[in-house]
């Protein structure tokens, strides 16, 4: 147990449950990737759980703090100026040696780590607890090198099953699923569907829809609920379910009708995108 609570904390866990309240039983909210720093806001009464806001999306929730490595505001930006390394496989194993030995964590698409050298075909990174390990070099990359295209994304994530409140290649939910695959794009989204249709802008007259554009549903009278990835030529991409692609057009047999009828509007994400604030989690899309 910790005893005292710091202002920052860098996530040590590959993914960190993030839930409503301090208990493992209350609802899952979001998670955490390996590297993200939080702002911690209240501990419970027995200290086991952080109250914390991701300072990436600004989503808040409560976290075992097993999984958080204590850190000031200074310590906290070190670690941000130091942790170049993105990994860009959805999933991937850090080893204790390039060619084997034992498992020193998953890794999930989007985690950042420590880059610390490199040996032919290998990379070794520091994790945020000081363990150390090694990755296939093509698993991470490091400073402004970028990963996958939009479309290559997709693909590798099909077929992921849909959690709800996942944000990672063991379980997507629908506004994770477009939030980790835009920002390796550039384009950082807040955490919930009806925070993306409010950062986001109406096609204009002309406009036409474009890969990475946003396609937003919702119950007649209610809030989106539930948001996929235009991919083009009718197509999007979504986690409903698992990760798949439907079309909305309805002669094409990949359309899903049930969802068409909920169809509310494309609209486009802004590059760079600004954090969705301390929001709460809409409802789930109809299954």
């Amino acid at each position: 147990m910790i005893s005292r609570r710091p202002s920052h904390a860098v996530v040590c866990l590959a993914a960190l449950d993030v839930r409503r309240s301090p208990n493992h039983r209350s609802e899952l909210k979001s998670q955490l990737l390996m590297g993200e720093v939080v702002r911690v806001l209240s501990a419970s009464r027995d200290r086991q759980w952080w109250r914390v806001e991701n300072e990436g999306d600004g989503y808040r929730g409560w976290a075992r703090n097993w999984g958080l490595i204590p850190a000031t505001r200074a310590r906290a930006a070190r670690w941000r100026a130091r942790a170049s390394a993105r990994v860009v496989r959805s999933s991937v194993e850090a080893l204790s040696t390039p060619h084997g030995g034992v498992v020193v964590s998953p890794l999930f698409l989007n985690s950042r780590l420590i880059p610390l050298g490199a040996r032919t075909g290998f990379r070794r990174l520091e994790l945020p607890d000081g363990r150390r390990a090694w990755v296939p070099g093509r698993a991470v990359a490091v400073g402004r090198s970028r990963g996958m295209d939009l479309m290559e994304r997709v693909r590798s994530l099909m077929g992921v099953p849909y959690l709800w409140g996942g944000r990672t290649a063991t379980g997507f939910d629908c506004s994770g699923f477009t939030q980790q695959v835009l920002v390796e794009q550039g384009i950082a989204l807040p955490r919930d569907a009806w925070q993306q249709f409010r950062v986001s802008r109406p096609l204009g007259n002309g406009e036409d829809v474009r890969p990475g554009d946003l396609v937003f549903f919702g119950r007649r009278g209610e809030p989106v609920s539930h948001v996929g990835l235009a991919l083009g030529g009718g197509y999007f991409a979504h986690s409903r379910g698992r990760v798949r692609v439907n079309s909305i057009n309805q002669d094409n047999p990949l359309c899903d009708k049930e969802i068409l009828r909920q169809l509310v509007s494309v609209r486009r994400p802004r590059q760079g995108g600004p954090r969705g604030g301390a929001g709460t989690r809409g409802r789930p899309e109809s299954a």
